[in-house]
C-alpha cells in the first residue's frame, strides 16, 4: 500500500475529512454530537508513512503484534502514543484496522 491507497480508504469512510497540520495531511472525524474529533491520524505522503494518535496501551499492543510496521515515533510525541505506521509493508486491513482504533481514541462515532 502507499500513501494515495491510505489517503483513498480514509476519505472512503464516513464523516472523515481532510485538514492540513503543519504541512502534513491530517485527517478527523465527527462525534457523537456531530462535532469534529480530534485529528486522529497524519498522513506522511513523501515517506509513505502515517502516524497514528494511540495511547501507549494501544500503542504497545500494536507495535508488539506487528514489529517493524508499527512503531513508536521517535520524539517525545511517540511516548505518549504517536506511532508510525509504514504503508509500504502494511496492508489495507492492518491499515484501516489501526486507523480505526485511533479514530475510536480521538473520540468518533
Amino acid at each position: 500500500m502507499d500513501s494515495a491507497q491510505a489517503r483513498d480508504l480514509l476519505l472512503a469512510m464516513p464523516g472523515i475529512t481532510e485538514h492540513d497540520h503543519f504541512g502534513k495531511l491530517a485527517y478527523r472525524g465527527l462525534t457523537a454530537k456531530g462535532k469534529p474529533s480530534k485529528i486522529f491520524l497524519t498522513l506522511w505522503v513523501e515517506e509513505n508513512r502515517a502516524v497514528l494518535l494511540l495511547d501507549l496501551e494501544r500503542q504497545e499492543e500494536l507495535t508488539s503484534r506487528h514489529p517493524g510496521i508499527l512503531f513508536s515515533v521517535p520524539n517525545k510525541w511517540g511516548g505518549k502514543g504517536a506511532t508510525f505506521i509504514d504503508l509500504r509493508k502494511a496492508g489495507n486491513k492492518l491499515f484501516q484496522e489501526s486507523a480505526r482504533v485511533a479514530m475510536r481514541l480521538a473520540g468518533c462515532a
